[in-house]
């Protein structure tokens, strides 16, 4: 491929040009979409070369954003706050960053030098150079055709055209957990996940691998649990909450696996045709990467295809040594657990541990700051917020059944309930564990263990149960009847107000 020309404007050609530390470099306005500010939400990418700084959400479109400072090798003026030069070659748009912007240029063909030898890798990113002020001044030309190879090309062409809500009754609606290892927020469909559970004992073996934590017990069937931010290389987070840590349980072909994560955020439904294609280097575990979740204006979910997360070698690897541990027929207890009635449920702290059924739950959210209280609302309603183009009213279940009031969200969780009215958010003190429970195995409890709660909730436990939890303790499960709940919420005569 030829050296890059700039747009021609009579005899000249037109550059823009970009610093770089001392360094100054050009790209032809011809390839040039736009310059914008480096935004909030810049997502890095596991496993991906050093100079891939990072994605971010540019009207619908995800863009790689590619530090020309770590791919040239040229120092960076750290004061700078940066642009990102968006650039467009064979369909694709590409992200540079540099430390700012210089000027426009307008140079003779004359003086637009093209390099004779056809260099390879980094270097033949630059392949000319502008001949400024008689020679003075010399200005390295980059060529984005010769820049980097990107894969799915064809997923970057997709459409942006905004979808209208008649549209998306059309569309594919899922469900996935989103959670954080080190500063990064991964999400995963909820159908892949079997249950997430606190974590028990790990008892660690002598020939476990280095991205092994070790084995835990689920209800007798041994489980290997593994570092979910060892295996993406993801730096770990110099402030971490033990009690935050979850372990995901998985099924990895036949085995069933646990990964350690730093905390499990939300739940957050989404519609498959709106997931934004990820445009992937040449990089391990490119399958893996199913697509960019818009959850706010500066953040980003890394949505990840779940039967792509170990290849068959590292399965291969973290088993050696532990085929009987491991073996199928030890899988097989689970599976055979799953064939009758199982539910998942959901756990939650307000002054009580209560659960409810997953499926009553449209999703987890965080509280955000552009809650709003409205006037003449009763005491426990404390505001609404707005989610994805919807008004959610958000009630403290703590205020409406007259418990000790907090005044402390930091740590707080909504669960979005709906009504035929709309969706009411239900503001918990946190969301313990999600479990899937074989309804043959539920023991009832008789409501006298549990009379204060059952007064506190105003007859709103729909069951009290025990259950032996995913290491074999016993727990016990106080039911809330979401339905009730929200029969009260939207009946005025019947609220508690």
């Amino acid at each position: 491929m030829g050296a890059t020309v700039g747009k021609a404007v009579g005899n000249l050609q037109m550059f823009a040009s970009f610093k770089l530390g001392d360094s100054e470099l050009a790209i032809s306005v011809a390839l040039l979409q736009e310059v914008v500010n480096v935004p909030e939400a810049i997502s890095p990418v596991p496993l991906a070369p050093a100079y891939l700084k990072g994605i971010f959400n540019l009207r619908g479109i995800v863009i790689p954003v590619v530090d020309m400072g770590v791919l040239l090798g040229l120092p960076r003026d750290e004061k700078a706050l940066g642009k990102i030069a968006v650039v467009i070659t064979e369909g694709v748009r590409i992200g540079l960053f540099f430390d700012s912007t210089s000027e426009i240029l307008n140079v003779p063909a004359a003086d637009v030098c093209a390099f004779n030898d056809a260099p390879e890798g980094v270097r033949a990113v630059v392949r000319s150079a502008l001949k400024l002020n008689n020679g003075a001044r010399l200005v390295e030309v980059i060529d984005p055709a010769s820049l980097l190879k990107i894969e799915n090309i064809a997923s970057l062409l997709s459409s942006t055209e905004q979808k209208d809500e008649t549209l998306k009754k059309k569309l594919t609606r899922r469900q996935c957990i989103t959670f954080h290892s080190g500063d990064r927020e991964f999400g995963l469909n909820i159908s892949a996940i079997r249950e997430i559970i606190r974590v028990p004992e790990i008892k660690r073996s002598s020939v476990q691998v280095e991205y092994s934590l070790g084995v835990v017990s689920l209800r007798g069937v041994v489980i290997p649990v593994l570092d979910f931010g060892k295996i993406l290389q993801v730096q770990p987070s110099s402030e971490v909450d033990v009690e935050a840590k979850r372990i995901i349980i998985m099924k990895i072909e036949a085995l069933y696996v646990g990964f350690m994560v730093d905390a499990v955020d939300s739940i957050k439904t989404y519609f498959e045709e709106n997931l934004l294609p990820i445009p992937m280097f040449d990089q391990k575990k490119m399958s893996m990467m199913r697509g960019v979740l818009p959850v706010a204006e500066d953040r980003n979910v890394l949505l990840l295809a779940e039967d792509h997360i170990l290849s068959d070698e590292e399965v291969d690897e973290f088993t050696r040594g532990h085929s009987l541990l491991y073996s199928k027929e030890n899988a097989k207890a689970l599976e055979k657990e799953a064939a009758g009635e199982r539910h998942a449920y959901i756990s939650f702290k307000l002054e009580y541990m209560l659960s409810t059924r997953l499926s009553s739950v449209h999703e987890i959210a965080n509280l955000t700051e552009d809650m709003v209280k409205p006037p003449g609302f009763p005491d426990y309603v404390v505001g609404v917020q707005h989610m994805r183009g919807e008004v959610v009213t958000l009630v403290d279940l703590r205020m409406y059944y007259g418990m000790k009031f907090t005044g402390d969200y930091s740590s707080s969780r909504i669960l979005i309930v709906k009504g035929a009215q709309g969706k009411i958010g239900l503001l918990v003190d946190s969301v313990e564990s999600i479990d899937t429970v074989d309804e043959s195995k539920k023991i009832k409890i008789p409501s006298l263990f549990a009379k204060d709660a059952l007064t506190a909730l105003r007859g709103d436990i729909q069951d009290v149960v025990e259950l032996p939890d995913p290491t074999g303790k016993k727990k016990i499960f106080m039911v809330l009847d979401m339905p009730e709940v929200l029969r009260k919420l939207l009946n005025p005569q019947g609220s508690a107000a």
